[in-house]
């Protein structure tokens, strides 16, 4: 439940940021880039933090309220921001938060699930998650359908935000338990180390990170084709709701089969996705969007259930994950937004379609070399 007031409130922030930026605040595409970037290291560079720290101090509560505190009440300050920069420090402040909580919170998780229901138990916290940014983005889509998209109405959108934000505190303050153990033999210390049988699936996802397009980068595609802001937040919410079913579905599967054969469906749901975006139709746009969303649960919900049941000092391994990723997704939103900038969307589109078919051969060649295709319970 704390997820799920956090992602509501994210919810009516995200999906119209991109327009704030490049059309009310009159920046250009690379300044949105800028700010996907800074916010994405923030984010994800200093999950290490976080989830190192829960692991030396056996602690993961301490950190979900400092980082779920600071990500509640940054977002309202979007609201009196008149710059790009302005948008990029309150983003990155928020990203600090959800940088600190991040892997405590997945470690929590793992920790207070049954090994053997560890893919079912990610799987329902993110649907649960994802059907908080459902109610989040059908009241985002009532508020503009009534009162349209002025600056104003933006703007108190981003004040709003605050409410379901202490709201996910209070729950997290009364009802979220603590949860201690699970730590390796030998104490943990505070450093950067990626146990060894996690490091080829997390290499495999952040290859695919560097390429990937983002949600809004197909907002803004969306946006090009002529699309109102209703019919996208209509196509947001629908993917969202599958998001809700696949996740479930995803994570029952998880507990049955190899993770392997998920992260293939995750990575063929993304690169059909790309694909799809070429046709440069209402309907392929709307089956693309949905299609990135379906890539993302998949290929989170499978690294987090493979480092819940095989990584030893969890909070670490998470947070390893998110610190390699960041610096990737980071390069790549400000590369693809440069590209788009100076050569075009379709310029844009073309490197991130031939990256991920390159990181697709890098993956299936670490596969290969690494034999794991014939060790299905290693990966």
């Amino acid at each position: 439940m704390v997820s799920f007031f956090t992602d509501f409130a994210s919810s009516l922030v995200m999906p119209i940021l991109p327009v704030f930026i490049v059309l009310v605040l009159d920046q250009g595409v690379d300044k949105l880039g800028a700010v996907l970037a800074i916010t994405t290291l923030v984010s994800y560079a200093l999950r290490f933090v976080g989830g190192a720290l829960s692991d030396k101090y056996q602690t993961n509560k301490r950190f979900l309220i400092l980082g779920y505190g600071l990500s509640a009440l940054a977002k309202p300050f979007l609201g009196i921001t008149d710059s790009w920069q302005g948008v990029a420090v309150v983003r990155s402040s928020e990203h600090l938060g959800k940088a600190l909580r991040a892997a405590p919170k997945d470690k929590l998780i793992t920790q207070s699930a049954n090994k053997e229901k560890m893919g079912s138990s990610v799987g329902l916290h993110k649907a649960i998650e994802k059907f908080g940014e459902l109610l989040g983005l059908a009241v985002l889509l009532t508020t503009v359908i009534y009162f349209g998209t002025s600056e104003t109405v933006i703007r108190n959108l981003f004040t709003l935000s605050a409410i379901p934000g202490l709201l996910a505190i209070l729950v997290l303050c009364v009802f979220v338990k603590e949860q201690r153990g699970g730590k390796s033999k030998k104490k943990p210390t505070f450093r950067f180390e990626l146990e060894s049988n996690a490091r080829k699936p997390i290499f495999a996802y952040a290859s695919l990170s560097l390429f990937m397009f983002g949600e809004s980068f197909y907002l803004l595609i969306g946006n090009q084709m002529g699309l109102e802001l209703t019919a996208v937040l209509s196509i947001y919410i629908l993917s969202r709701a599958l998001q809700i079913w696949v996740s479930l579905k995803a994570g029952k599967t998880l507990d049955n089969m190899s993770v392997r054969t998920l992260l293939v469906v995750g990575y063929l749901a993304g690169l059909s996705s790309l694909l799809l975006l070429f046709v440069n139709q209402l309907g392929t746009f709307a089956i693309a969007f949905i299609l990135l969303g379906v890539y993302d649960v998949i290929m989170l919900n499978s690294l987090r259930s493979y480092i819940g049941k095989h990584a030893i000092d969890k909070g670490a391994t998470f947070g390893a994950l998110y610190f390699i990723v960041a610096i990737v997704s980071a390069i790549g939103a400000y590369g693809l937004s440069l590209v788009w900038q100076h050569y075009g969307v379709n310029s844009a589109l073309f490197t991130a379609t031939l990256g991920i078919l390159l990181s697709g051969g890098f993956i299936a060649w670490l596969l290969h070399v690494s034999s794991l295709l014939n060790k299905p319970n290693k990966l």
